[in-house]
């Protein structure tokens, strides 16, 4: 079962810096590892965005070598 709860800001930092030193490096590795997830994400996002796209010439071959395939596959 998930409950939200809607925190103030300044009452969540009264919080924080009430943790005993264990409990904010917990907090710091949860924090962590959660901006490594997205960092993940958005260097993927970044690749297919700045990836090899293919030109006229390219898609072109591909379209021949597709016709060149169903050619075959016809005579067979």
């Amino acid at each position: 079962m998930e409950m939200k709860v809607q925190v103030p800001f300044q009452q969540l930092i009264n919080i924080v810096k009430s943790l005993t030193p264990s409990q904010k490096a917990k907090l710091r590795e949860e924090l962590d590892e959660e901006r490594a997830i997205v960092k993940q994400e958005d260097d993927f996002i970044e690749l297919l965005l700045n990836g090899p796209v293919y030109g006229e010439k390219e898609l072109q071959i591909i379209e021949g070598n597709r016709k060149s395939i169903k050619q075959w596959q016809t005579k067979n």
